[in-house]
C-alpha cells in the first residue's frame, strides 16, 4: 500500500470528499500545512496524523519540508498548497509531488482556472491533475478531463461538476502509482504503462472501480470551497 502526504493550505475541500472512503484514507499517511486552515480539522476528524510548519516563505516552507521527510517514506506527495514549492524540498520529491487544477492546461493556468476557463468563452470545462515543477501550472499532465460547461446550469453547478472530476482523478493516479504503472521521465514528463485512451471525460480513462463509482452530491446551500 503507497503512502501519501498531503500538503495544504486550503479549507480540505478535497480532503473531506474522498477520506470517507478507505481506498483513500487508508493511504494518507500525514497532513502538513503552513498555516491554519480547514484541512486540519478535516484531518483531526479521520486521525490523519497533522502538523503545521507556520514559515514566513515558499523558500523557509520548501527547506522545512525537505527537513521532514528526508528520512520518510512517501510514495507520492498531494499539493493543496497555494504557493510555489521551491528547492530543496522541490528536488527532493520530483517525480512524486503533484497537484491537481481545474482547467484543462495549459489553458487557463494560476489561481483562477475555471473562471479564466469560462470568461475565455470555452464550450468545455475540464481539469489537470498534473506533476509540480518550478513554475506556475506548467508540470506534465498525467490526467485530464473535459465535459461540456452548461450555460443553463448555475456558475456552482458547473464548478462541482469539475470538482467531481478532480476528486475522481486523484483516486485514480493513486490506484496507477501503487499498481507502479505512473512514471516520470528526465525530461519531466508522465508515461502511463497500458493507459485507455478513448472517447469519454477522461484521458487517460478511469479504471479504478472507486474512481468511477464516486458521486458527490451538489448542495445549492452549502458550496464547496473546491480545494
Amino acid at each position: 500500500m503507497i503512502r501519501v502526504a498531503i500538503i495544504s493550505s486550503t479549507m480540505g475541500s478535497v480532503m473531506s470528499s474522498l477520506l470517507p472512503i478507505p481506498y483513500f484514507s487508508q493511504r494518507i499517511a500525514c497532513l502538513v500545512t503552513d498555516r491554519e486552515c480547514g484541512a486540519l480539522e478535516v484531518a483531526s476528524q479521520y486521525g490523519i496524523p497533522s502538523s503545521v510548519i507556520a514559515t514566513k516563505d515558499s523558500l523557509e516552507f520548501s527547506k522545512a519540508l525537505a527537513d521532514k521527510f528526508e528520512n520518510e517514506d512517501i510514495d507520492l506527495f498531494v499539493s493543496f498548497y497555494k504557493r510555489l514549492f521551491r528547492d530543496p524540498f522541490l528536488e527532493q520529491a520530483r517525480g512524486r509531488l503533484i497537484n491537481m487544477h481545474p482547467s484543462i492546461l495549459p489553458a487557463c493556468p494560476g489561481r483562477d482556472g475555471f473562471g479564466d476557463t469560462v470568461r475565455s468563452g470555452s464550450r468545455f470545462i475540464g481539469a489537470t491533475v498534473h506533476y509540480v515543477d518550478r513554475e506556475l501550472d506548467t508540470g506534465c499532465p498525467i490526467i485530464q478531463s473535459a465535459c461540456p460547461y452548461n450555460p443553463h446550469k448555475s456558475m456552482h453547478e458547473n464548478r462541482h461538476n469539475v470538482f467531481v472530476h478532480q476528486c475522481k482523478m486523484l483516486l485514480q493516479v493513486l490506484d496507477w502509482c501503487e499498481q507502479d504503472r505512473l512514471h516520470y521521465d528526465a525530461e519531466g514528463r508522465s508515461h502511463l504503462k497500458n493507459g485507455i485512451y478513448e472517447v469519454g471525460e477522461f484521458a487517460p480513462a478511469l479504471e479504478h472501480p472507486e474512481a468511477i463509482a464516486l458521486h458527490i452530491p451538489f448542495v445549492q446551500e452549502k458550496v464547496a470551497a473546491f480545494s
